[in-house]
Formats: structure tokens, sequence, C-alpha cells
């Protein structure tokens, strides 16, 4: 793309020990836990991007959420059409042509696809639906929280939870639109446009401008039938259509692919960085209390063993991680900047050489 634009291009080649090395700085810039390693390559590259003078950049999130661009709606898609007759075996075949950049999952059994993407099947006109096998993998960090914590949860339901909240019409719109709805409402805000992206972008000081998100695009989208975001399994398709033209025929329809970043393999391979070892010892874990130590110590043997993690565990790692992270830098030992206990704030400018007292 970059060629047929005749673009002055610059590129960063991430490394796994680069993930790790930057992760403590992008927790003291997220200030939440996080499940995946991703926003730590975007730190680099906002790094970049600064370094070459840029403050403000173009990005292209909100696409795949207006125009119907993730691998999601179309898994919901195959999932709905394999709820119609649940003990078809080829029908769940059709989920290995959804991500052929894990090549993994294109020789798995029935049985192995089932044991994901099943999930929820017997509920096909539940509103949540597409969402079901994606939640359930990621509660499985629950199951390495503290006695204590999970107790103190009492039995808190974040489904039901969310289900109160759903518009009031919510189970009257069709199913693509009730997935893009979730993803627009849940992930978009909290975790896109802010921990993976604003909040990285901007400890360089470079701001991100979203076109896809302007609100006469997305209204736009919101008008436009199914079959003009989603045709078959072609995702964004009016969108790939008005590029003919603008864009090279090899990117306007090249297949999904979607941002991913090593996770677990950053922390686990060779030997563990030294912060990782402290946050992640028995006696760390026990007097912050938010984990159990002993199925944490399990957690990172498996990861250490260099086989195959499945996904859960993946994110468990990164989600225990980045919260112990979190705690170090805003509860146990407060950042530098941190405001001072008093009814005062005094906050000193750089450039100016001026103090403002608040």
């Amino acid at each position: 793309m970059a060629q047929a634009l005749q673009c002055d291009h610059t590129a960063v080649t991430v490394t796994n020990r680069a993930i790790a090395a930057n992760f403590p700085e992008v927790i003291r810039h997220t200030e939440r836990p996080i499940l995946r390693t991703a926003p730590a390559p975007l730190y680099q590259l906002a790094q970049l991007v600064r370094h070459n003078s840029y403050k403000v950049v173009l990005t292209g999130e909100g696409a795949d959420e207006v125009f119907g661009g993730y691998d999601l709606f179309k898994e919901a898609k195959v999932r709905q059409f394999w709820a119609r007759q649940p003990d078809s075996a080829w029908r769940s075949k059709l989920l290995s042509r959804l991500y052929p950049y894990l090549p993994g999952l294109q020789g798995q059994s029935a049985a192995y696809l089932g044991a994901f993407f099943k999930v929820g099947l017997d509920q096909p006109d539940d509103p949540l639906f597409s969402h079901r096998p994606r939640w359930a993998t990621t509660a499985g960090v629950v199951r390495f929280l503290s006695d204590d914590l999970l107790s103190s949860l009492g039995g808190y339901d974040p489904v039901a939870d969310l289900r109160a909240s759903l518009p009031a019409d919510f189970n009257n719109w069709g199913s693509l639109a009730r997935a893009q709805y979730l993803e627009l409402a849940q992930l978009l805000p909290g975790y896109i446009l802010s921990s993976q992206g604003d909040r990285v972008s901007m400890a360089h000081a470079v701001e991100g401008r979203f076109p896809f998100l302007d609100y006469r695009v997305v209204e736009f989208a919101a008008t436009l039938p199914p079959r003009l975001k989603l045709r078959g399994l072609i995702e964004k398709y009016l969108l790939r259509r008005s590029m003919q033209g603008d864009l090279p025929a090899a990117i306007a329809w090249r297949p999904k692919q979607p941002y991913r970043a090593p996770d677990s393999q950053c922390f686990c391979t060779g030997e563990l960085p030294e912060y990782v070892q402290e946050l992640l010892a028995p006696a760390a874990l026990l007097r912050t209390g938010y984990f159990d130590p002993s199925s944490v110590a399990k957690l990172v043997r498996k990861c250490r063993t260099g086989g195959p993690i499945g996904i859960r565990d993946n994110m468990a790692l990164v989600g225990i991680l980045s919260t112990q992270l979190l705690d170090q830098l805003f509860i146990r030992e407060p950042a530098v900047g941190s405001p001072p206990d008093s009814d005062s704030l005094t906050c000193y400018c750089p450039a100016g050489g001026a103090e403002v007292h608040v």
C-alpha cells in the first residue's frame, strides 16, 4: 500500500523482548488491567511517530465495528447456521475457513472446534449469542482469583449486569446489529480507543484521529442492510466495493488480517524478566491478595514449557501480570507525580517554569 501511494514509509519491528520491556510503562498509561499485550507494540509505534516529529495521525479504528469487519461477526453467522442442525459434522467445519492466520485451527477435529464454538449453540435466539464463546474464554481468568476476592464478589454476574443495561428493543434487532452494538458499546470505548489507542499514543504526545467514527459515517452505516456489510463471508463488503479504483485490488479484497501480538511467550521464554519474577512470586501474590499463588505458579510453569498455550491461558497470564503491575504502580508505590495528601495540588510546567496551585 505504501508503494502504491508512494509514501515515505517507516516501519518498526517489535520483538517479544521489547514487549516485555515496555509492558510496565504501557500499564502505567492504560491505568487498568488488560488481557492482551497488543497495546505494547502500538506504544512503540507511537514512539516512532513522535521520533519522526509527527503529532497527529489518522487511524482506522471503528471501521470493523461500523461496517461489520470482525471475524466474530462471520463466526456468529456460521454458528447461527450450525445451530439449525447442531449435530451436523460438516457445518462446524465452516469455522476453520474463518481464521486462515491460525494454522493450528485448520486441522482440528469437530470435537475440538465444538469445545469453543459450541458455547451457547443451544440458544441461537439469545441476544448475546454472538459473544458467548468469547466471554466464556475471558471468564477463565476467574479460576485464578483468590478465595477472598471471589467471596467478596458475592456471586456477581457480569453478563446479567450487561443484559440489564441493553437498549429496551435490543432483542428485536437483527443478529448482526446486536453483535455490532456489543462491540461498539463494550470493547471499543474502554479498550480499543483507550487502552490500545489514546492512552498509548498520548504517552508520546501523539493524537489519533478516527475518520470512521465521524458521526455522519456511523449514522450512514447504521442505515445499511446487513448484506452490504457482511456479504456471505466477505466482511466490510460495501467499504471494499467503494474503494475499488482507489486501492489496489490486492489490498481492497485481501482477507481480514487482525492485529495480534504475542502474549505469554513475551514474558515466559528464557529467563523471566526481573519484574515478572517479583510480581508473580507467591509472596507478592499473597500481599496483593487478588490471585491464588498456587494456581498462578502452575500457569507460569505451563507457559514456560514452550508448548502451545491456549487463548484462555494467554489472557489469564497477561491479566494477572497487568493487575499486579497496576497494584505496584498506583496502590503500593504511587506513580511519580501523583497528588500529595493535601487540599492543594501543585503542577510544574517545565516549558514555562511556572507553578500552578489548584
